[in-house]
């Protein structure tokens, strides 16, 4: 029996949906990301995920200020306009519990006849072997329906290590696109060599890219004016000094 706990609010038919998952990773950029698409799309909330492998996290809705409910570690946000469908992390998986609970993400996500997944994740910035080419890098599997087009825009492709994805400070993104492909289901890992501090521009580079090959502008062609920033980024990094210490 599953120790994973998944709380659906409705019967949401998420079939045909691209489902993106941030790994927890350098500079937490796969979770601003999400944080971003989630508050910019008006994503709903349709799940809560319970599980061992998360480490336990609560407090108010980082998207509304106004809301009377609460948020926690792990919860399953969608926009039916995209069809897309995100699952936002907010607290680092326990190793111990880690595949197990991304083995179950993976069916779940067959179970729901979803299209694919869409890994979101970040790599230390010393890794970057060649200075002059794109920050960003990706791993597609042999199912990705973005294949094609990832070829036509020339994105640069990650060195597999004998065979093998491994992103340095990439978190779980390596694991979960391994049991995707075991379980031939359709997957990609997009990205980004990134350094700790102010990550919120890292956030928007990775939006932009992902315009590339997913639909996620409004009526107009500028995604950057449609972008909302959660009103939970307001204290990102704390509150400001107290003025009476100067």
């Amino acid at each position: 029996m599953s120790q994973n706990l998944w709380n659906f609010f409705e019967d949401a038919d998420l079939s045909g949906a691209t489902l993106i998952v941030p790994s927890i990773a350098v500079g937490n950029v796969g979770q601003l990301a999400c944080d971003l698409l989630i508050s910019s799309l008006n994503m709903t909330k349709i799940a809560t995920v319970y599980s061992p492998a998360f480490i336990p996290v609560l407090g108010y809705d980082p998207y509304d200020l106004k809301s009377s409910t609460l948020s926690g570690s792990c919860e399953l946000y969608k926009c039916s306009a995209k069809n897309l469908i995100v699952l936002q992390l907010r607290a680092p998986l326990v190793f111990k519990y880690a595949r197990t609970f991304l083995a179950e993400l993976v069916e779940k996500a067959k179970e729901k006849n979803m299209k694919d997944i869409i890994v979101l994740s970040s790599s230390f910035a010393h890794e970057r072997k060649h200075i002059l080419t794109s920050p960003f890098r990706y791993a597609a599997s042999d199912l990705c329906p973005y294949r094609s087009t990832i070829e036509d825009l020339k994105w640069v492709k990650h060195e597999l290590v004998e065979d093998r994805i491994q992103i340095h400070g990439g978190g779980f993104s390596s694991i979960l696109y391994e049991i995707c492909k075991d379980k031939a289901v359709p997957c990609l890992v997009l990205y980004k060599y990134c350094s700790e501090g102010d990550n919120i521009p890292d956030a928007y580079d990775m939006i932009l890219q992902l315009k590339s090959i997913l639909s996620l502008c409004g009526d107009h062609s500028d995604l950057l004016s449609q972008l909302v920033q959660p009103v939970s980024w307001k204290l990102l990094f704390g509150r400001p000094p107290p003025q009476d210490i100067y």
